[in-house]
This record gives C-alpha cells, sequence and structure tokens, in this order.
C-alpha cells in the first residue's frame, strides 16, 4: 500500500511539474505566430472582415519605413518601423499578445495616419523585431513605451505625441498611464480592446483546454510570479488611470468574447482625465472594432481632437 501511495504521489508531483512547465513556455516565452495573410481566414474569427483585413495589411506592408531600434531599462534592444507621412504629429503603436504588429495594427495604423499622425509600429519584447525572450503582459512593456516616448521627444522635440494599443498594447499604455504626467508632449491615448485583468483576459482564451484551464491558469500565475515578478491577477488599472489626465478614446467590439466590452466600460470610469470617450462598434469581436467601423471610428476620434476638452 505505501508502494502504491509513493507511486501515485510521484504521478502527481511528475503530471503537476509537467503541467507548471510547458504552461510556463505556453504563456510567457515568445512564440511569434504566423502572418495572418498565410492563413485561411475562414477558419478564423477575422473571416467576417476578412477582405477589409487583408486589404488593410497589404496597404501597411507597402509602405516605406525607417527601421528604428533602442535600448530597454534591461538592455534589451526593442526594434520599431517609423513611418514618415510629413506631419508634425506621431502615433506611437502597439499590437497585441503574440502578434506581428502589422497583423494587428493595420486598420488602426491607416486610421491614425488619415487623422494626420506619422506611425511609429512598435514590435514588443517577445515579439517580431524586438529583443526579449518572455511576454509579462505590460509589466516591463510599461517601462518600454516609456522609452520609446523618450526616444520620439529626442528625435521630435515639442511635437505631438498620440499612442495607440490594441489588447496587450492597450494594456500596457493603462500601466504606463500614471507616468505620462511627466511627457507633457502626449496628447491623446487611443485604446482599443484592452483587458483590466490579464488572468482573465487569459482564462477567456483557454477554453479549448476545457476544465484544465484553471490548472494551467493557476500554473501560470504562480510561474510567473516566481520567475518573472509577473502577477496575472493583479489589478491594478483603476491605481493607474486614476493618475492619468490625458485625453482618451476608448473603443470596444460588442461581441469581443476574449476581452469583454466591462473591461473597457470599467477602465473609461477609472481614468482621471475631464476629455474621454467610449465607442462600441456594434457587432465586432476581439481586436476587431477599427477592423470593423473604421470609417466611423476615425470620425469620432477626428471630432475628439479637433473638440477642446
Amino acid at each position: 500500500m505505501a508502494i502504491f501511495f509513493i507511486v501515485t504521489g510521484g504521478l502527481v508531483l511528475f503530471f503537476f511539474l509537467f503541467v507548471l512547465v510547458n504552461s510556463f513556455a505556453g504563456c510567457y516565452l515568445r512564440r511569434d505566430g504566423p502572418p495572418l495573410e498565410s492563413l485561411d481566414l475562414e477558419k478564423t474569427h477575422y473571416a467576417k472582415y476578412k477582405d477589409e483585413l487583408l486589404a488593410a495589411i497589404t496597404e501597411v506592408k507597402s509602405l516605406p519605413y525607417e527601421p528604428v531600434r533602442i535600448k530597454a531599462a534591461d538592455g534589451a534592444v526593442l526594434a520599431a518601423r517609423f513611418f514618415d507621412f510629413g506631419y508634425n504629429k506621431t502615433v506611437i503603436a502597439l499590437h497585441g499578445y503574440r502578434a506581428i504588429p502589422y497583423n494587428n495594427v493595420h486598420a488602426g495604423f491607416l486610421g491614425m495616419r488619415d487623422l494626420g499622425y506619422n506611425v511609429l509600429l512598435v514590435s514588443q519584447r517577445g515579439h517580431f523585431e524586438s529583443g526579449g525572450r518572455a511576454i509579462t503582459f505590460g509589466v516591463k512593456e510599461k517601462d518600454d513605451i516609456i522609452r520609446w516616448i523618450g526616444y520620439l521627444e529626442n528625435r521630435r522635440p515639442g511635437e505631438e505625441i498620440a499612442l495607440y494599443g490594441i489588447s496587450m498594447g492597450c494594456a500596457t499604455i493603462c500601466l504606463a498611464a500614471d507616468k505620462l504626467k511627466d511627457h507633457p508632449d502626449v496628447k491623446l491615448l487611443v485604446l482599443e480592446s484592452g483587458y483590466r485583468v490579464a488572468y482573465e483576459a487569459m482564462l477567456a482564451g483557454g477554453k479549448n483546454f476545457g476544465i484544465f484551464k484553471y490548472l494551467i491558469g493557476f500554473c501560470c500565475r504562480i510561474s510567473g510570479r516566481a520567475l518573472l515578478h509577473v502577477n496575472l491577477k493583479e489589478d491594478v488599472m483603476d491605481e493607474k488611470l486614476g493618475q492619468c489626465e490625458v485625453p482618451a478614446f476608448f473603443i470596444h467590439g460588442s461581441k469581443d468574447a476574449n476581452v469583454i466590452p466591462e473591461n473597457s466600460y470599467k477602465n473609461y470610469e477609472a481614468t482621471a482625465s475631464r476629455k474621454k470617450e467610449l465607442y462600441i462598434a456594434e457587432g465586432a469581436g476581439h481586436a476587431e472594432a477599427f477592423l470593423a467601423d473604421r470609417e466611423e471610428i476615425t470620425k469620432r476620434l477626428r471630432s475628439f481632437i479637433d473638440t477642446r476638452g
């Protein structure tokens, strides 16, 4: 009987360690997704907007750019592509989790260009052209965005800066929101499909794991805290946004199942800025709002920018 319990205990421990190691790798370590244009989009949640998506990606990829490199506080090399359209304003655009930048910021990129912004299209750490082996859901990335703001302030002093983030890119900006008071050139935030608590977004995206998603989620939490000092369940958006007075325009899809619209409602309410707006794109899923309703969002953003706060 003792041997039975020892063997059973050993198997349980082995299984837990197996899940722990693979959960850490699956959650945090870099793994670039495939280019969307290489997929059969009819089998993805983008099927409804396939033609618009491919047209936007093709247009962004056709535009000339300047490659840019800076160093993060921890020494990681961060990469971006600077698209200079000859304007005196620039938007720093941040993509979402495990996304190739132009796969994720396509329609939003074109919308911001149409509003008169040059675009600094950033590869977040652990993604595409940037260094770093781990993704930290905004914890280290929030310091990186401050570095990119500093880069623009030095390169184009006195010019207006906007920040546009989608999904994890939105959360990254929100987590850096309390630092923006030190950067008066940042005049606008455009925040699409952002989550409040990374753990909840991760569970929503892990429905294919069935009942094991809670075990996997637990393992991701404890391994992230132990190895990366990242707490996926910590809700810190209110604290940061409560110190942010930069005009903020929130966007969310009404049919977003991964990051439900309530996230943007609560982030909107928490933001201290006296000038803020929330737009819900009817029928759009996760990271699809700008794609689904680019014309209307661009029109509303133009009015938002032109209206004194």
